[in-house]
């Protein structure tokens, strides 16, 4: 069963909003909404994604709009 509305757009807000500060509660937050998912469910490929970017901020990385970490190189 996807996640609700406002679930998702809670932890899309947490995640667009993460530092290094607090990176490890969000996906923490991010892993324990997943974990409710079926994997074939498209939410659950969506808080992957997620998972992955949270993953460049813990390294110190800037998540371009892209997405693709570094997206700022000048």
């Amino acid at each position: 069963m996807p996640l609700e509305r406002e679930v998702k757009s809670k932890l899309r807000d947490r995640v667009s909003l993460a530092n290094k500060t607090n990176v490890e509660e969000v996906a923490a937050e991010v892993e324990a909404a997943r974990a409710t998912l079926e994997p074939d469910d498209k939410d659950y490929a969506r808080l992957s994604g997620w998972l992955e970017d949270l993953a460049h901020v813990a390294g110190g990385k800037i998540i371009g709009r892209t997405g693709d970490p570094g997206g700022l190189q000048g």
